[in-house]
């Protein structure tokens, strides 16, 4: 999230939150719940104190304590949806919000009033405990809710006149007049390009969740990219590079990201099928997400082992 802002700010949470429960049957028929409220109010009050140098809570605004800056935040609706009839071991889960934020000053003026909107979707596996019948269900509840913290956040440095966190840059080089001809001694300086507005997250699945690749098994390489600018970005792609032996699988290592409005995730997938006599080996696959104009997010990589079908894992 960068450096806090050097202000203080009161966070103001509605009370509806809180009590957002998921009630379902799990694989065996047994009743279930998940406090998907509790969630969502960890990672907002996590984003606030990564944002800000103070955050104030309700309780301390009753005790006289003044601050900066008023945030309240609300979740206008929400929707969580497991398919349990789903073939194999994982079943897919689709987790949907809808929040509103609205950032005053101490006098009550309004900065800023923005909706921001998380669709997340991915198959969650079966616990390999007991009979199996419970979900592994918390991670992707903390990974949407996370995703909108960060989505919220953002702005919230947007609205009191800061800009979204880019990774630093070299001060670009002093160049001469366009029309001075370059020197054999020197080749022409490259000024670095602008950073990108573009984050991702990459993950890597496999059917098992062993993340040990075995011959004839899928390679699945998700790629959850948002754009955490102002602007809509129309002209970027994800790309895959790393060991020969597991990219060579991919039927395409580059893909287009569809354009992104501000405040807005979009999602690719780069699937591959290892050969059964593959030999064993430590691999890795680095992710880069770049726009046309050259601008890039910090890469990520990937590393797992892969091994010949059936071959013993020690």
């Amino acid at each position: 999230m960068g450096e806090p802002l050097p202000s203080t700010v009161t966070l103001k949470l509605s009370p509806s939150i809180t009590p957002h429960t998921f009630h379902y049957t799990n694989s065996c028929g047994q009743p279930e719940e998940i406090p998907i409220g509790r969630h969502i109010e960890a990672a907002l009050r996590e984003g606030a104190h990564r944002t800000f140098k103070t955050v104030v809570s309700d309780h301390e605004v009753d005790k006289g304590i003044a601050s900066d800056h008023v945030l309240t935040i609300d979740i206008r609706d929400w929707f969580f949806a497991l398919d349990k009839d789903a073939l194999y071991d994982r079943a897919p889960a689709t987790m949907r919000m809808n929040a509103f934020a609205r950032m005053h000053d101490k006098t009550g003026t309004l900065l800023r009033e923005t909706e921001f909107k998380v669709v997340r979707q991915e198959r969650l596996r079966l616990e390999q405990l007991g009979k199996n019948c419970g979900y592994i269900i918390d991670p992707f509840i903390e990974n949407t809710t996370v995703e909108l913290a960060y989505k919220l956040f953002m702005d919230a440095r947007v609205a009191l006149g800061g800009t979204p966190i880019s990774p630093p840059i070299a001060e670009p080089p002093t160049l001469d007049s366009p029309s001075a001809p370059p020197t054999a001694a020197a080749p022409p300086a490259t000024v670095p390009a602008s950073p990108s507005t573009l984050r991702f997250k990459a993950l890597l699945l496999d059917e098992n969740g062993n993340l040990i690749f075995e011959g004839g098994e899928h390679v699945r390489v998700r790629v959850d990219v948002v754009n955490i600018g102002t602007s809509p970005v129309e002209h970027a792609s994800a790309s895959l590079t790393g060991t020969a032996a597991v990219i060579e699988q991919f039927p395409a290592t580059s893909l287009r990201i569809p354009t992104l409005l501000p405040g807005q995730t979009k999602t690719v997938e780069f699937i591959a099928t290892l050969p059964v006599t593959i030999q064993p080996k430590h691999t890795e696959i680095n992710v880069t997400v770049s726009e046309s104009a050259g601008a890039a997010a910090p890469p990520q990589t990937l590393s797992f082992t892969i091994k010949p079908a059936g071959a013993e894992t020690r």
